[in-house]
């Protein structure tokens, strides 16, 4: 059967030659093989009330951020300086040209409309509704149980397209060069939404057990890319993969499969080629779960366990992937829900620690923290894990969660448990000073840029 029409075919070489064949996505001159480099370096529930609507019963209230930034025609510099755009610098993909794009945006919108482009919702509140129309998203990541996507029957190609395309064509005309971010969970082995119809590509764990490393960078950059160009025809322009995380030596882990293996090193060079399988394809890759969660046993889905890994081992092994996928231009880090102090003693978790966030994932490699750990050098967007999970849904309601989030350091908010609630609770938060308008239009700016810049991708 054709990967792309029927069945479940399983291709280890030549998948990109394949998969270009079978689903009649751009030829191959488009996907243009990035060189591979396998090392470690570093561098740097529905709304009722549409955003226009509620500008209009916001604008005799400035206070409340019903209103835009003035400075939409005033020169590039003040421009900048006025949303903090000069906090975001090009990365991966993205291009000056796409940052300034973003920048000009975001001074034109109401903050109910910056709040709303900063939300990726779940599909199960998405589909079938206006709410990507009336929040203005950024995103809807696609859910769904053994297959069977949100707004689909059997989760077939066929299906997924009509309902992504579905999903764009509510993108308000504000936005309208901007296009939504549509992302999955697509690792293959244990994690892998699209089932019915897709390709069935080796997972990390198989991948990791090539023998001969170069083979198994080769063929995990070819893996990626062809993994990238089936989810493009179907309209997802984000994979939340691949897993950065090292399992440990000894000892069970959460993770299982998902991850590359052990050896940090050989893990970054997989992470590495992974990522510019996928973007050089065109889709967004993303290191998941900052700062590392593949030593932990518990679940943080349903607990909120401890890191307890010093910064001297943290520097040698759980961070040596996330640096390699670095240095290979990633679009996104994910955050996981744990705790680390070996780094943060308070008791939020990492996806609400503005240590974390900002100093470990953000900061200067050559400037370690007090605490030893080395930060990263990601200049890119950081995106929270699902907001629905046990140690952020039992601790928060959705605003202040969101809010909380985007003051830490997160750009892009993952799965509020009531998205509506997420853009009041933002827009409330800005109007008490909770959370900065800048640190609003940082975040605005990342996720529009990322935006801009899978415009090019057909």
């Amino acid at each position: 059967m054709s990967p792309c029409t029927g069945g479940r075919s399983i291709v280890w070489l030549g998948v990109v030659s394949v998969l270009l064949a079978a689903c009649s996505v751009p030829d191959a001159a488009h996907f243009a093989e990035v060189p591979i480099t396998p090392t470690s370096g570093s561098t740097g529930s529905t709304g009722s009330t549409s955003v226009s609507s509620q500008s209009q019963s916001m604008a005799s209230s400035p206070a409340e951020a019903g209103t835009s930034d003035t400075s939409a025609t005033a020169a590039p510099g003040s421009l900048a300086a006025s949303i903090g755009a000069g906090a975001v610098t090009p990365w991966g993909m993205v291009t000056q040209e796409d940052i300034d794009r973003a920048a000009a945006l975001v001074a034109s919108l109401t903050v109910p409309q910056k709040a709303g482009s900063v939300i990726m919702a779940s599909s199960a509140d998405a589909v079938g509704t206006s709410e990507v129309a009336d929040l203005g998203l950024g995103g809807v990541i696609l859910m769904g149980s053994k297959g069977d996507v949100d707004g689909t029957r059997g989760g077939t190609p066929g299906q997924v397209s009509a309902v992504t395309r579905a999903l764009r064509g509510q993108v308000p005309a504000t936005f309208a060069d901007f296009p939504l971010l549509v992302g999955t969970d697509q690792e293959y082995g244990d994690v892998t939404r699209l089932v019915n119809g897709f390709t069935s590509f080796p997972g990390a764990s198989e991948l990791g057990s090539i023998g001969d490393l170069p083979t198994a960078v080769r063929i995990t950059h070819d893996v990626a890319a062809a993994a990238a160009a089936e989810l493009a025809a179907v309209g997802v322009n984000l994979d939340f993969a691949p897993v950065s995380d090292v399992l440990p030596i000894d000892g069970v882990s959460s993770i299982g499969d998902r991850s590359y293996g052990s050896d940090p090193e050989r893990v970054g060079a997989l992470v590495a080629a992974a990522v510019q399988g996928y973007q050089g394809a065109g889709v967004a890759a993303t290191l998941k779960h900052f700062p590392g969660i593949g030593e932990l046993s518990t679940d943080t889905h349903v607990a909120l366990p401890t890191l307890q890994t010093n910064c001297a081992r943290w520097n040698s092994s759980a961070s040596a992937p996330v640096r390699s996928g670095v240095g290979a231009g990633v679009s996104l880090v994910m955050t996981g829900h744990t705790l680390f102090p070996a780094v943060d003693t308070g008791s939020e978790p990492t996806s609400l620690s503005r240590i974390v966030l900002t100093d470990l994932l953000r900061g200067d490699p050559a400037t370690p923290l007090p605490s030893g750990c080395t930060p990263v050098g990601f200049h890119g967007l950081a995106v929270s894990d699902s907001l629905q999970m046990v140690p952020i849904a039992d601790r928060y309601g959705s605003g202040e969660a969101a809010w909380r989030a985007l003051a830490a350091g997160q750009d892009l908010l993952l799965m509020p448990v009531r998205p509506t609630e997420a853009v009041t609770g933002i827009v409330a938060a800005v109007a008490d000073g909770s959370l900065t308008q800048t640190r609003l239009n940082e975040a605005a700016v990342r996720v529009l840029a990322l935006r801009a810049t899978l415009s090019r991708t057909p």
